[in-house]
């Protein structure tokens, strides 16, 4: 599991630092190409994100700054800008970084320091993940920003139209071909000595793709996997007749529906992955990709929005170096391993352990009223009927006072929390019980002084998670009393809304088995 996997699975509030979780997809105008955002600041739309070719570097976007200032690089990989968060309290001011001198930068931290709830946060972080602060975050940021070539990003029609920028009439250069232990495919802020390239060229099955090893890469960190899955294109093809028109309608998919989606979906790598160095045991810590499909395998007008024309030119560049087939779908995955001992040693033997995880399966949904109330739930997976029984259920308001621009935006703070069990008793990651509504999205209140901020921006809050267990803003209000409670006794928590709804419909998620896993001998 990489470290940006153990954070997005970490139950803690991150909006508190201006990580806020939503959208991953962040629409503005000035959001390069092949941005997947990380987090959002909950104010004009500012947001930090991963952009495609890049590794895993971090880049901020604010879409209120000024022609030329959009986006700024923040941090080298993942692992930095965690520890850039937690030397300077959350992402202000790493964000603003770009236009201080280091003085503002020091003075605008003594000012703002974190308040308790930030703090604990940032504890918790630094605890679960196993980081230290940045020693010098402004230094390190300013030598990131100016080692970066702005010139390298690509933004959409639309960006060139409002800014008058002129478009690059051609795709960059390709880069010579070097392998950093940090970086994506394509990483042009790639740090260290590149990796000396070790040929493999394995192949072994996997849940239905052929997958290719052509090369490993010993690097001074760690060894880098080079993984390309070959996916017959009629899968690709089934799969899109299948969901190409319910997204060509343009209508929302309900949770279920994207479950299922994703279930179905080949290009879904949903697999945990170690690799075993002259017989020791290491764990992934990071891991970027991409997919590719050829010509005529996605419907015509999907095939802009799905593969942009610079990450066909590059997938066709991957599959050239390993001399792969052009005439098939492909999932291209790299993944990183720490080395196990203090020096970098002479790999002799080696192999990698890929494990599935469990598929979700939607279960039937439901309404209960209060303490008491039983449901009968099929399960899918296996057929056998479980009976829901409800112990507790109460509506509950949050606290909202504290969180960024309280004083400029309204966020809703009712929810609802339950308690039961369920038998025959299944495990923990067999079943979970979800709110089917995601909430209310955060708005501005109606003598909004922050220039017109649009509230479609914001994102919804992230700190209710609606699977089973409470969340971490709800550990005050009824953890306590559930530390005492019976190993069976299970707890759900709705989405937050502005009033307390009527009733809350449930979800149920079942989860089939994993399959077993394979280990694959790469070396000798």
């Amino acid at each position: 599991m990489t470290l940006y996997e153990k954070y997005c699975g970490l139950d803690m509030d991150f909006s508190r630092l201006s990580l806020e979780r939503g959208d991953t997809e962040g629409g503005y105008f000035c959001d390069p190409v092949g941005a997947e955002v990380i987090g959002w600041a909950g104010v004009d739309g500012i947001h930090c994100c991963f952009v495609e070719g890049f590794g895993d570097m971090v880049f901020s976007v604010s879409p209120m700054n000024s022609r030329g200032h959009y986006v700024h690089p923040l941090a080298r990989s993942f692992e930095d800008f965690l520890r850039l968060v937690l030397a300077c309290g959350g992402v202000d001011a790493i964000e603003q970084a770009w236009m201080w001198n280091r003085g503002e930068f020091d003075a605008f931290l003594e000012t703002y320091p974190p308040n308790a709830e930030q703090r604990a946060v940032l504890d918790g972080l630094a605890q679960a993940l196993s980081l230290m602060p940045m020693d010098d975050p402004y230094g390190y940021i300013k030598e990131v920003q100016a080692s970066f070539d702005g010139g390298e990003l690509r933004f959409s029609e639309e960006y060139y139209e409002l800014t008058g920028e002129e478009e690059p009439a051609t795709p960059p250069e390709r880069p010579e071909w070097k392998v950093y232990y940090e970086g994506g495919f394509w990483d042009r802020g790639g740090q260290g000595r590149p990796g000396t390239e070790i040929p493999v060229g394995r192949a072994f099955s996997w849940q239905g793709s052929l997958c290719h090893v052509p090369a490993v890469y010993a690097c001074g960190k760690g060894l880098v996997v080079d993984l390309c899955v070959e996916i017959d294109p009629a899968r690709m093809g089934a799969f899109w007749e299948k969901w190409g028109p319910r997204l060509r309608e343009g209508r929302k998919l309900t949770p279920e529906e994207r479950e299922q989606q994703s279930v179905d979906n080949p290009m879904n790598l949903d697999f945990e992955i170690r690799s075993v160095v002259n017989g020791r045991e290491i764990r992934a810590q990071r891991g970027r990709g991409f997919g590719w499909t050829p010509p005529g395998c996605v419907p015509n007008w999907l095939e802009s929005e799905t593969m942009p024309e610079r990450q066909y030119d590059e997938g066709l560049w991957l599959l050239e170096r390993y001399g792969l087939s052009t005439d098939r779908c492909w999932m291209f995955w790299r993944q990183s391993f720490p080395w196990a001992t203090r020096r970098e040693p002479a790999v002799r033997t080696l192999s990698l352990v890929l494990e599935a995880r469990p598929k979700p399966v939607p279960g039937p949904r439901f309404t209960v009223s209060g303490p008491g109330d039983r449901v009968e739930l099929a399960n899918p997976v296996t057929g056998q009927i479980h009976t829901l029984r409800v112990v507790a259920y109460e509506a509950q308001e949050v606290d909202m006072s504290d969180l960024p621009d309280s004083e400029g935006w309204d966020y809703p703070t009712h929810c609802t929390f339950m308690t039961y069990t369920v038998e025959p008793e299944l495990s923990r990651e067999a079943l979970s019980v979800q709110d089917v509504e995601h909430g209310d999205r955060p708005r501005p209140k109606p003598l909004d002084t922050t220039g017109g901020a649009d509230g479609s921006a914001a994102c919804s809050i992230g700190i209710i998670g609606g699977s089973d267990g409470p969340t971490s803003i709800l550990v005050a209000c009824g953890r306590g009393w559930l530390d005492s409670d019976p190993p069976q006794l299970r707890s759900a928590c709705s989405a937050l809304r502005f009033a307390p709804p009527e009733s809350i419909q449930w979800r149920t998620v079942f989860r089939e088995p994993a399959p077993d896993g394979v280990t694959v001998e790469l070396l000798p």
